[in-house]
């Protein structure tokens, strides 16, 4: 009961400052512009903090907003749930919060509302091999059945992923500018998930993608969302297992290709 109670105090304390700095926003500066980098993913309809001095008011809806989150009711808000919560929040979103804080991950369409006419936002044409960024990055292989089977595979066992505590099998896959291999399945059994996402190889320019889950056509990224979310992306298998899958949407030649990198492993 002591590690739940303090446990439960630091995440109402992570609510608190999220809320707090929430609260700094102006409609003028565009939807999502202040926004900070840590947001706990309370449902839409849930009822803003009352203020500083109701501390009675507070802990209640503190409170509330915990008991939003712990699903199952055990006082402890695991990291399913959170990314339950997470993935609520972009089905109810699917454009996102806020323009793309690296404009070489994709150029919004014109009609997206986080393109504003005539701001300058976005107009990166889509991902390019020329990029500075890109320089170290090699050419895919060209897309066929061959490369396709040998990406069901493994790249490599027990990877470690620098930027989480995600260990497990490396896994490619590559899409094309070109049918059918422009589309990719990364299928997830329950209890598996996926991270640590990342660009291994890449061929032209004006490459833009997106990753769906199959069943519903959620979109669970877009370039246009920028690379720190490619790179936090998380995607699960959930209780009955999930089929996501890699859409290429645009490329300047029919051999436009990316392959994306990422670290299959059990949920924790």
């Amino acid at each position: 009961m002591y590690v739940k109670t303090i446990i439960a105090l630091l995440g109402l304390a992570a609510m608190s400052v999220v809320s707090a700095q929430a609260t700094d926003h102006h409609p003028q500066d565009g939807p999502g512009v202040g926004f900070p980098n840590l947001v706990i993913p309370l449902p839409d309809d849930f009822r803003p903090p009352p203020p500083p001095d109701d501390r009675e008011g507070r802990k209640e809806w503190f409170a509330d907003a915990f008991g939003a989150l712990d699903q199952d009711g055990d006082g402890l808000i695991s990291k399913e749930e959170m990314i339950a919560a997470m993935q609520a929040r972009r089905q109810a979103h699917p454009e996102g919060f806020g323009p793309p804080k690296d404009e070489k991950f994709g150029r919004p369409p014109d009609d997206h509302p986080k393109r504003q006419e005539g701001s300058g936002e976005g107009e990166f044409e889509g991902l390019s091999a020329d990029d500075p960024d890109m320089a170290d990055r090699p050419q895919p292989p060209p897309c066929s059945e061959e490369l396709r089977a040998s990406e069901l595979g493994v790249q490599e066992e027990n990877k470690h992923c620098a930027d989480s505590e995600s260990v497990g099998n490396l896994i490619f896959r590559t899409v094309c500018n070109d049918e059918p291999y422009n589309s990719e399945a990364i299928s997830l059994p329950p209890n598996r998930a996926a991270d640590c996402f990342d660009l291994e190889a890449i061929r032209g320019s004006g490459i833009t993608f997106e990753i769906i889950e199959e069943s519903t056509g959620n979109v669970e990224f877009n370039t246009i969302e920028g690379k720190e979310q490619f790179n936090r992306l998380v995607l699960t298998g959930g209780p009955n297992g999930t089929v996501y899958r890699i859409k290429l949407l645009s490329g300047d030649t029919p051999d436009a290709s990316v392959t994306i990198r990422f670290i299959d492993h059990p949920t924790f």
